[in-house]
């Protein structure tokens, strides 16, 4: 959170780092007149903003101060607040220094930023307005102080090209922020598996230090049945308006089919569903279509029109959120055939001639 408070006015950094790696970068602070007169006497802290706990404290008996050997812990960037003792409205509480970045709208105050090796400098911002607050320090504040923020897709629209394109964009302008890694792995449950390993890529390989990284491979690595398992965990919604689960019947093959009553090759592809299930069924062939309409009238009217005498299933609300986490449905009709373990022998995109075959041949085993 950013808050407008009086401003630590940071003066030009030295960009060297710590020879100890042991050691987060020095954060050096200089005091305008105004605020020196105010604090004088009183102490800052430095404040771990995520674990909420005190790093470090100097007491204010000079302009000019300094927080140093501040221990690193892991290769995590620090997100800090600087904050002091003040009396407001009768309650005495902790309240956070602020200060201003070039990178950011003139006159914003912020009172939150990141630290890594580098080092900090920051100049008080003075109430009086006789100096320019200033702050230099980690490249990691860049996409902090800009106000960047990963989008993420529609439930509707889980591979939407827009947010791919303005994800990559943020990414590739900073592949090493720790605040937008981060990001990804906040949204992560809005994600297809697949595309997180895209957005991935965009990155520098140093992002791999951090334990956030290393969380999302093991949630890839937990997810790698993505776009195999028989959707039977999900519950559909039926022309009933009842929620209903994928037939779990002990049919040789089971067929399912995603699609939408406004996809025109969806359409066509009917007739020759109904042909396979005429041809098939009586010795092992099962198909369930599970659409992905987002209008539920649209929907029923089609099922009215086309008479398919097979399970049909609408995925919308959470269903469709289901759907979006565990299988990649970014073109349709795409149909999934099962063997009667419920195992996946094969998906296809469009009506593929060689679907028949493949339904002949496990039939036969």
């Amino acid at each position: 959170m950013r808050y407008l408070y009086f401003c630590l006015i940071f003066c030009t950094i030295n960009c060297t780092s710590k020879s100890d790696s042991k050691y987060y970068g020095d954060i050096n602070i200089r005091l305008p007149k105004s605020g020196f007169n105010k604090l004088e006497g009183k102490y800052l802290y430095l404040i771990d903003v995520q674990s909420k706990t005190t790093l470090d404290s100097v007491l204010v008996d000079k302009p000019k101060l300094q927080f140093t050997k501040i221990q690193r812990l892991n290769l995590n960037p620090l997100f800090l607040s600087i904050k002091h003792y003040d009396v407001y409205n009768g309650f005495k509480g902790l309240r956070p220094i602020g200060f201003c970045s070039e990178l950011s709208t003139p006159n914003h105050v912020y009172s939150l930023f990141y630290a890594d090796e580098t080092s900090t400098e920051i100049v008080v911002f003075d109430t009086a307005k006789l100096e320019k607050s200033s702050f230099n320090g980690s490249k990691q504040n860049a996409p902090y102080f800009k106000d960047l923020v990963l989008n993420y897709p529609e439930a509707s629209n889980p591979f939407d090209k827009k947010v791919h394109e303005h994800n990559k964009k943020i990414i590739k302008s900073y592949p090493d922020s720790y605040l937008i890694l981060k990001q990804l792995f906040s949204y992560k449950q809005f994600f297809a598996p697949e595309e997180i390993k895209k957005l991935l890529s965009y990155f520098n390989p140093a992002i791999k230090k951090y334990d956030l990284y290393e969380s999302l491979q093991n949630y890839l690595t937990e997810n790698k049945l993505f776009d195999t398992k028989y959707p039977s965990f999900i519950k559909f919604e039926n022309a009933n308006g009842e929620k209903e689960k994928v037939s779990t019947n002990n049919q040789s093959v089971h067929l399912i089919v995603y699609w939408a009553s406004w996809c025109l090759p969806c359409r066509k592809e009917i007739p020759e569903l109904k042909k396979l299930l005429t041809k098939y069924s009586n010795t092992g062939l099962s198909i369930t279509s599970i659409s992905i309409d987002g209008n539920k009238q649209d929907w029923l009217a089609t099922l009215a029109f086309e008479k398919m005498n097979w399970q049909q299933l609408l995925a919308i609300d959470s269903s469709r959120m289901q759907l979006n986490e565990h299988y990649a449905i970014n073109a349709i009709p795409k149909s999934y055939l099962y063997n009667s373990r419920k195992q996946l022998i094969k998906t296809f995109t469009g009506f593929d001639a060689s679907l028949e075959e493949t339904i002949k041949k496990e039939i036969g085993k």
